[in-house]
């Protein structure tokens, strides 16, 4: 704690370093999602982008292997800051094969809980725009006009 005098002459304190205070009322930890092997993500940047992978394990702290989910994506290096982390983790051990990787993500229904996610149901209105045409976008316009006036209650 420091004390500052402000232009006007009063006084107040000042707490430095407050992110280091632990408070009672947190109980809940800051991060739950860990880079670590079993976590599932999606690819934000390069040729895989918009796809989900798998970490299978970390070679330094900037640099993982993953696999891909469900997809064509063969096991490869990739930077940690072209992925993003899903709260989806399956139960794996590091550097595990391929054959047994599958078999975990079956077994534990890895991919439906993937698709339950908010990053699986972004990603898929993501592909359903991309893929609209142009009467398929004016189509969405007057219907977003129509919804608008009924919330705002004209006719």
């Amino acid at each position: 704690c420091r004390t500052i005098r402000s232009h006007f002459g009063s006084s107040y304190r000042r707490v430095l370093h407050h992110h280091l205070y632990v408070f009672p009322a947190m109980a809940t930890p800051v991060f739950t999602r860990f880079v670590e092997p079993g976590r599932v993500c999606m690819c934000d940047w390069g040729a895989n982008a918009g796809k989900p992978v798998i970490i299978v394990d970390m070679v330094t702290a900037k640099r993982v292997i993953v696999e891909g989910l469900g997809n064509d994506i063969p096991r490869q290096q990739m930077p940690v800051r072209w992925l993003s982390l899903t709260p989806v983790r399956a139960a794996v051990h590091r550097g595990q094969k391929q054959k047994t990787l599958r078999k975990a993500i079956k077994d534990q229904d890895v991919i439906k809980k993937f698709s339950e996610t908010n990053e699986a149901k972004a990603a898929k209105v993501r592909e359903f725009k991309a893929n609209m045409t142009d009467f398929d976008r004016f189509k969405l316009m007057l219907a977003r006009k129509a919804l608008y006036k009924v919330s705002r209650g004209k006719k």
